[in-house]
């Protein structure tokens, strides 16, 4: 039942596809009689557009690509398009001319029937006006925002992105989406997803000159987190992320609580716990179960002061999420309590090998439970065992970091 009705989205989404390019092919020839464009051959007046509407995490990882395509196109005038969530990341970016909000969020199965409006709405009457030279989409991964849909109504004259047959869910989520496309690329290889938007800009002709996630503070920012971490005691303090986007994702609070209670016998440790508004509930148990020694910052920190928070601490311990990936930025070392098997394919949109801590000392603890030989990836029982990982496990993975944690306190 599920796959037949899997099918028939792709079917609709393949049909609001087709129609899409008539309607994008009759604009577009309509807007070259009534308009001659400049031909911006150089990088000077050359307009870009840059569609990064996916999650906390993402962003933070995509921060490489921002700062490595204004070193390639330094004159360019750089339009980013972020969803809600991200966008007090994005502000503060000095590498993009203007930032614009596209509101993606409505419910799963609303989507192909909402949001290609919005794309439309958003890429015609907002962009179209700009007259992009170029639209980048560097999400590899399936598009269920329709940030391709922006694109292609923005009227960019090349559009570059991923090919819809990198795996089979996008195949079937994102049917027909390249014919919108004017350049396809078709990288399959594994690899970090740092590394792979660099081979985004090697595409464009760039060389890149670091590979290091960025986030951007203000001063507010860093005086808030100066303010309350005085009233921490100066220890080993330590940063616990307990949510996670799906429940899948979560290590069981008690496991915190228990790992916590062992750290403050150990070391000595403070704690903070980070994370968003839907994990006040988790927080403000494993708060109450270490007892002290803990100050609770979920849902009440903006994400760049979480990130202004994460930089004062020794060590980031936690699940997948995108906090996680605000720590590695921070440059603290990290334990991710992955729910992704140990053996399952590289290629995964859960795979620690791509979406795993960047360039910082980390261990990543993973179920044993298999992907057998016959399995389908996209099946949800694969992810469904981080449950299995132990307190113990978490506790070795510590101690092995922890000339590593020494080192982030000099």
């Amino acid at each position: 039942m599920y796959n037949k009705l899997f099918f028939n989205f792709s079917f609709l989404i393949l049909l609001q596809t087709k129609a899409a390019l008539i309607v994008g092919q009759i604009i577009t020839r309509i807007q070259n009689r009534l308009t001659k464009l400049d031909d911006n051959s150089d990088d000077i007046r050359k307009k870009v557009l840059v569609l990064k509407t996916d999650e906390i995490g993402d962003f933070v990882l995509a921060t490489v690509f921002l700062r490595e395509l204004r070193l390639l196109l330094p004159r360019a005038r750089i339009t980013l398009v972020v969803n809600p969530a991200t966008f007090n990341l994005a502000e503060l970016c000095p590498y993009v001319d203007d930032i614009i909000i596209y509101r993606q969020k409505v419910p799963r199965y609303l989507r192909p029937f909402i949001l290609p409006l919005r794309a439309f709405r958003l890429g015609f009457y907002t962009l179209q006006p700009e007259h992009f030279d170029m639209a980048l989409l560097p999400r590899r991964d399936m598009d269920t925002d329709y940030s391709l849909y922006v694109a292609y109504f923005s009227l960019s004259r090349q559009r570059i992105g991923y090919t819809e047959h990198i795996d089979a869910r996008k195949q079937l989520v994102n049917k027909g989406f390249d014919l919108m496309l004017t350049d396809v690329l078709f990288d399959k290889k594994p690899q970090h997803e740092v590394e792979r938007y660099l081979d985004f800009i090697r595409y464009l002709g760039g060389n890149p000159s670091s590979d290091s996630t960025e986030v951007w503070l203000n001063a507010e920012d860093e005086e808030y987190a100066d303010h309350l971490f005085a009233d921490i005691p100066a220890k080993m303090v330590i940063a616990f992320c307990p949510g996670a986007g799906k429940a899948n994702r979560q290590w069981p609070p008690d496991r915190f609580i228990e790992l916590g209670q062992w750290l403050k016998m150990v070391y000595d440790s403070s704690f903070i716990i980070v994370g968003g508004p839907g994990d006040k509930p988790v927080g403000k148990y494993i708060k109450d179960g270490i007892d002290q020694q803990v100050i609770d910052f979920t849902g009440s920190t903006t994400l760049r002061q979480t990130f202004s928070l994460l930089k004062r601490c020794r060590l980031y311990v936690g699940n997948d999420t995108g906090s996680m990936h605000l720590a590695a930025a921070a440059g603290i070392p990290v334990v991710e309590i992955s729910c992704f098997p140990d053996n399952g394919p590289i290629g995964h949109w859960n795979s620690p090998q791509r979406f795993g801590p960047w360039k910082v000392p980390n261990k990543i603890l993973q179920p044993k439970k298999s992907f057998g030989d016959k399995s389908d990836p996209s099946a949800k029982e694969h992810l469904n065992h981080i449950h299995e990982i132990s307190v113990a496990q978490v506790q070795r993975a510590i101690q092995d970091l922890f000339p590593e944690i020494i080192m982030t306190g000099t």
